[in-house]
This record gives structure tokens, C-alpha cells and sequence, in this order.
């Protein structure tokens, strides 16, 4: 009797063994399997973030476009800020004056260009002083001329300024030669004219 109970204890303390099919707890499976597990139309793709865009149009301002600056503007500016003044200068400038204080500002760069032209080409001399210091081409410049301030003075310094450092287009472009409309040179009539500004006729 004694042997026959210890072997109902001992079978009453093994542990149960599970069955699949019995409707115990089960183990949580994971994201995977569950997602596995459902029906195609019950997994959904992760919505899509759209950039907002604002609906308020934007006005782009146009470009500026420069400002032109007039040769009388640039005569005031450089009439009343002299810079200081070579040889160069101031034989253009005593040219200027003498053979056109009484044109307007475009004449007297017209002349002053007529020098420079003259400059660079290899027919004369490669200085204002040179060109001007030619016999019979320009009028004859006083040495006193220029001297002291005046407002014609001044007008023909900023006027040779201006057209050495080449501010503004050539009002005759390549002219090389000028004269006065109450004269007829016998050179004109094999020279190209070019055109006339004020009283003086240039040609190239």
C-alpha cells in the first residue's frame, strides 16, 4: 500500500502537457507574424507628407537699369572735383578753349576727340602737346592761357578729362580734321565728312 501512493503523489506533481488545440493563453507573436496573419486589404501604406505650398504669388521686381549720366552732368561733377592736371591735359584743354569755348559741350568734345584720334594715329605725334604743337593744324594757344580759374576754363579742363579717359562715345567718330563753316579748305574735298556740329565740319 505503501508504495502504491508515493507513485500517485509523484504522478500528481508532473507537470501538464500543453495541447496545441486546447484554448489556453497564447504567446503574443510579433509584429510581423500579426501583420502576416490579416487580410491584404487590412494593412495600409504609411500616408505620404505632401510640402506645403503657399498659394501667395510672389513679385519679382524688375532689374534697374542704370542710370545714363549726361555729358553736362559729367562736366558739372568734374568742373567742380579737379583732379590734378599732366601736360597732356592741359594742352587739350587750352586747344579746347581756344578753338571752341563758344560751341556746345559736344562740340568742344568733338575737338578735344579730334586730338586723340589724331594720337593714335601714325601720322602724328603720340602726346596732346605734340599735336596740337603742330604748325598750321590747331590754333595757337597764348602762354598765359589757362591760367587762373574761370568758368570757360573750367568747362574745357573737364571737357579734356572726359574725353582722355573716354566717358563718353565719339561724337564725330575717327575724325581727324574740323573747320569752321565760314572757311572752304581745299583738303575737305578729299577728305571724308563725317559731320557737323554747331559751327565746325570734322572729317575723317
Amino acid at each position: 500500500m505503501l508504495t502504491v501512493s508515493l507513485l500517485v503523489v509523484s504522478r500528481g506533481l508532473a507537470a501538464p502537457t500543453p495541447n496545441p488545440e486546447s484554448n489556453g493563453p497564447r504567446v503574443q507573436a510579433s509584429t510581423v507574424d500579426a501583420q502576416a496573419e490579416l487580410p491584404p486589404q487590412a494593412i495600409q501604406p504609411p500616408p505620404q507628407i505632401h510640402p506645403i505650398v503657399s498659394t501667395t504669388a510672389t513679385t519679382v521686381p524688375p532689374p534697374r537699369r542704370p542710370t545714363a549720366v549726361s555729358l553736362q552732368d559729367l562736366v558739372t561733377i568734374r568742373a567742380a572735383h579737379p583732379r590734378p592736371m599732366g601736360p597732356d591735359t592741359n594742352c587739350l584743354a587750352r586747344t579746347v578753349l581756344k578753338e571752341a569755348s563758344n560751341q556746345t559741350l559736344r562740340g568742344q568734345l568733338a575737338v578735344a576727340q579730334v586730338v586723340l584720334n589724331r594720337m593714335k594715329s601714325a601720322t602724328y605725334p603720340k602726346s596732346a602737346c605734340g599735336v596740337v604743337g603742330q604748325r598750321g593744324q590747331f590754333a595757337s594757344t597764348d602762354a598765359d592761357l589757362g591760367r587762373g580759374r574761370s568758368k570757360p576754363w573750367d568747362t574745357a579742363v573737364a571737357i579734356a578729362t572726359i574725353a582722355q579717359d573716354n566717358r563718353v562715345a565719339q561724337v564725330a567718330p575717327g575724325a581727324l580734321f574740323f573747320h569752321a563753316t565760314y572757311v572752304s579748305p581745299s583738303w575737305s574735298q578729299t577728305h571724308e565728312r563725317i559731320a557737323q556740329i554747331g559751327d565746325h565740319v570734322f572729317y575723317r
